[in-house]
């Protein structure tokens, strides 16, 4: 299964295989920052319009408190800001990246330099009405256990937006991390699109969870 091709573009495949370290995984998006936009725009990555707008069908209050766990440059935050919210929090790994996230203007604050397993150290809990991550839930990135942090960032009542490659779901634990979410009375799960489209080449899994205690 490692030596499985999973995408046509060469950084992105990279990218696919990265593992798991975030040292590792922080230098290689500082180099990959500067065509990252471009790299994915020729994969028509689609995943953040889809992520914005399931937001929206659940949540179309825009004056919420969002946070982009794992911004990269921005995708999600310009699909937010052209839907008509305007309290958006981002962060990201790679400072590079989130430098771009700030000059695209749909932020509010960006802060880089944050591994997502310990962004409840850079985050009080309770704090946003939802929690938004795209593109983050792949092999090779985050373990699927960064689902409690999220977690803990979102208010009671609030949401949670995941979208995930379906390899990802297919290949860790991600489902049995959130059934032990749901089976601790933590989260229950609100809408799901199963095998929907994420790339020009790959399909994906998006999630809408909403926190319960």
């Amino acid at each position: 299964m490692a030596d499985e091709r999973i995408s046509d573009s060469d950084e992105i495949e990279a990218a696919l295989h990265l593992d798991g370290d975030p040292e590792h995984i922080k230098t290689f998006y500082e180099d990959w920052a500067r065509t990252y936009n471009l790299d994915t725009s020729d994969a028509e990555w689609i995943g953040p319009g889809i992520t914005a707008r399931l937001l929206q069908q659940h949540l179309p209050n825009t004056d919420a408190r969002l946070l982009d766990a794992g911004c990269g440059t921005g995708f999600v935050g310009v699909e937010l800001k052209a839907l008509g919210y305007d309290y958006i929090d981002g962060f990201d790994l790679s400072a590079p990246m989130a430098q771009q996230a700030i000059e695209s203007g749909a932020y509010r604050e960006v802060l880089g330099d944050i591994d997502m397993m310990l962004a409840s150290e850079s985050y009080a809990e309770d704090s946003y009405d939802a929690v938004l991550s795209a593109g983050v839930f792949t092999l090779g990135h985050v373990p699927p256990e960064a689902l409690q942090v999220l977690v803990q960032l979102t208010r009671p009542g609030g949401l949670l937006v995941v979208s995930t490659r379906s390899h990802y779901y297919d290949q860790t634990n991600y489902q049995q991390v959130v059934d032990d979410l749901v089976a601790d009375g933590r989260i229950e799960t609100i809408h799901s699109m199963m095998d929907a489209p994420y790339t020009e080449e790959k399909k994906g899994h998006y999630w809408v969870y909403r926190r319960l205690s």
